[in-house]
């Protein structure tokens, strides 16, 4: 009975031992149970994997595109400024030299050839009552003063380098009894000769306006007469001045004498007509024009002589 027992008894404890050991199998069932549930769902997930890839792709290449479009931006924008460098340099706003160059040939061009024709018309008739141009009438007193004034500087340049340079080659000291000739001296001569032309200028009008008692008469009107009347002079001493400029000098001071004289006859032209508004005797009036018009001429005069007297001197030896 014993051994009978005590079988019983061991399986009885195997029994126990077989039901403890059953729920991990149950566990093992349901862990089974529950990856077999969720194999579907793996299954189902790379099913949608390649949309979720294509998408990924799909902003991956946005993204390099985006990227790519930026570095073409960037590199094309060098090229962008130095495109506009270039159509800025070729801008026409931009004056090009050569068409500068040519477009002033052609401005001075056509006023050379208009101030001939004015100045052809004035030496046929200088007399008439044309209204000028002030362009012409300044040009003309411009061009006379500057011709009168080279022929006198280079008649003194070459009397002083011919005569005075034999003689200072004999006695060193002749040389420093003279003013020497610099860019002081030309000015000089410039501003004398301008004086002289506005004394004439300037006489004219004093009498016309004041002593023939012409309230139509301005300064305006009468640069414009003289302008006209000193058209001959302006041509004789454009020529004396080119003679004198090679030492020609005894036929430009010839020249510039007859200049002088036509300039004087001229003045002497305006300052004697009659005015219709003045009321005085003509000959008190011609008597007055002289005197005012004489005492004007001559206090310019004394200014002109305070600037080119030293080299009045030098002429003396022609």
């Amino acid at each position: 009975m014993t051994q009978e027992w005590f079988e019983s008894a061991d399986f009885e404890k195997t029994a126990n031992n077989d039901k403890k050991d059953s729920p991990s199998d149950s566990v093992l069932l349901e862990e089974d149970s529950e990856t077999r549930e969720e194999a579907p769902v793996v299954e189902e997930n790379p099913q949608a994997n390649p949309e979720d890839k294509e998408t990924s792709e799909e902003t991956v290449e946005t993204e390099e595109l985006a990227e790519k479009s930026e570095k073409i931006d960037e590199s094309e924008e060098p090229v962008k400024e130095a495109s506009q460098k270039s159509q800025s340099l070729e801008s026409p706003f931009l004056p090009d030299s050569t068409s500068a160059k040519t477009a002033l040939f052609a401005v001075f061009k056509e006023e050379l050839a208009d101030l001939w024709f004015w100045l052809q018309g004035a030496l046929k008739e200088p007399t008439t009552s044309i209204d000028t141009d002030k362009k012409h009438s300044y040009n003309a007193f411009a061009l006379l003063t500057i011709f009168s004034a080279l022929s006198f500087f280079c008649a003194i340049y070459h009397i002083k380098h011919n005569y005075y340079g034999h003689m200072a080659a004999i006695n060193s000291h002749v040389s420093e009894q003279f003013p020497s000739l610099n860019l002081f001296s030309i000015f000089s001569i410039l501003v004398a000769t301008s004086l002289f032309f506005f004394s004439i200028l300037m006489g004219g009008f004093v009498v016309k306006r004041f002593v023939n008692q012409d309230n139509d008469w301005t300064l305006e009107k009468s640069l414009q007469e003289y302008s006209r009347l000193f058209a001959l002079p302006l041509l004789l001493t454009g020529i004396a001045s080119f003679f004198a400029f090679f030492n020609s000098l005894r036929f430009a001071a010839l020249l510039c004498l007859i200049s002088i004289g036509l300039v004087l006859l001229a003045n002497l032209y305006t300052i004697s007509r009659p005015s219709k508004d003045s009321q005085t005797d003509s000959f008190y009036r011609l008597l007055l024009a002289f005197l005012v018009n004489g005492g004007i001429l001559f206090l310019f005069f004394l200014a002109e002589m305070t600037l080119v007297f030293e080299y009045l001197r030098i002429l003396a030896f022609m």
